[in-house]
């Protein structure tokens, strides 16, 4: 293997290398935890050290809503939906053995339900022939409610954005009908669809104090973020999201 530069991830034949961060063993106790309740469809750790991290590589198409025109199309949407109940529902059962004192990257939100994905979107999945089979980059994991997870995955996924360049996906109906689908999918409940647009403006809230704090400490990640002008595109889609909540609860809801 060539000497590697960066944070990666890279591929190094079968398996996905990343640095490691003081969290690491926290995301490769979660990896390693799933396969025991049946799901496995996440990577499966390999090795750790002070440097690197290995896990193993998850094969399928990947991209984005606006590089991938397979990741828009409902059967994905729904799969997506499917599997992140799959994935939830086995996290539930592994939260006693994996909140206590572990380190995440992202504070334990309350109630602790599950353990989140923290960052559920159409470029941290794998697609087989269309669906949804594989859920990638755990780096964001942490315990929380269920609810914070899956208002994160609709915003991403619907998306709940005032600014998409995608055919289809850019009116408020079509992505209000997108959520309800996800959500059927997912068999969320009258009570968490009810909260999804607070819930996604908590969460974004959240994301851009990470963020700002992290610029803060001179993370390169997130200075470059911030250049980028990855807050500014979160501010206005919380400012969406609230301009249209009764539209968008609605939507889920009746």
């Amino acid at each position: 293997m060539q000497t590697l530069q960066g944070q990666g991830p890279f591929c190094d034949g079968d398996a996905v290398l990343r640095r490691a961060c003081p969290w690491t063993p926290s995301i490769h106790a979660l990896l390693a935890a799933l396969p025991e309740h049946g799901f496995a469809a996440a990577p499966v750790p390999i090795s750790c050290d002070a440097a690197w991290e290995r896990v193993s590589y998850l094969p399928g198409a990947t991209g984005d809503l606006d590089s991938n025109s397979d990741m828009c199309a409902e059967r994905a949407l729904r799969s997506a939906a499917s599997l992140l109940r799959d994935y939830h529902d086995c996290s539930a059962l592994l939260l006693p053995r994996l909140a206590g004192e572990r380190l995440w990257q992202l504070p334990s939100r309350e109630p602790a339900e599950i353990i989140c994905h923290g960052d559920f979107a159409p470029y941290n999945v794998v697609l087989t022939d269309g669906e949804v089979t594989g859920i990638i980059d755990f780096e964001a994991a942490h315990p929380g409610p269920r609810s914070w997870d899956l208002a994160y995955a609709i915003y991403r996924w619907a998306p709940l954005s005032s600014d998409v360049d995608v055919e289809g996906l850019g009116r408020l109906d079509d992505q209000i009908r997108r959520a309800r689908i996800f959500a059927d999918a997912y068999e969320m409940s009258v009570a968490d669809r009810r909260v999804v647009p607070e819930t996604i403006v908590a969460r974004l809230e959240a994301l851009l104090a990470f963020m700002e704090h992290e610029a803060s400490r001179g993370i390169e990640r997130y200075c470059r973020n911030l250049q980028d002008g990855h807050d500014r595109i979160y501010r206005h889609d919380i400012a969406y999201v609230q301009e249209w909540s009764l539209e968008i609860t609605a939507g889920l809801v009746e």
